[in-house]
């Protein structure tokens, strides 16, 4: 089984910050939501809760524009690691889910520390291309040194 986690695409993280590359960014998360949905796979999305993004505000919760439904899991973390103290290993190891994509925000942030972690649980791991981003302003210089820093770990790419 595979699953797509998506990582921390809040409100808060969003609405006052300029995503680079937001369209592609928010066409690429949307388009692997719709595959995994077609494939009967997990789509998992991974909410942060901390002063900013306190639990059931408006800045906690995940942006509108994402296709969002009732029935995708939902885990709460405190952590850049969403394996760290949550339940996600459980999750996925319930549902038998082996391979995982992985999206988010932000790149070089909560993705690329999840993507590690699910390595070292296991987990074998692919990065959405396209979806994952950040709003600094070297934002493709650290989109870039991510994703090599990733893919040299055994993550792999993949673009839908």
């Amino acid at each position: 089984m595979k699953a797509l986690i998506l990582i921390d695409i809040q409100n808060g993280l969003i609405i006052k910050k300029t995503l680079h590359n937001e369209r592609f960014f928010f066409n690429a998360i949307n388009n692997a939501i719709k595959k995994y949905r077609e494939s009967n796979s997990k789509v998992i999305f991974v909410q942060h809760n901390n002063k900013q993004l306190k639990y059931n505000s408006f800045d906690w919760e995940i942006d509108e524009r994402i296709d969002k439904q009732e029935t995708d899991i939902v885990v709460q973390k405190k952590h850049g690691n969403a394996f760290q103290k949550t339940d996600l290993k459980q999750i996925l190891l319930e549902n038998k889910i082996k391979t995982i994509m992985i999206g988010g925000l932000v790149s070089h942030g909560c993705v690329k520390a999840t993507c590690l972690g699910g390595l070292s649980e296991g987990f074998e791991i692919s990065l959405l291309k396209n979806g994952h981003t950040n709003w600094n302003k070297d934002a493709e210089i650290k989109i870039i040194e991510t994703e090599n820093e990733l893919i040299n770990q055994g993550v792999l790419r993949y673009e839908l």
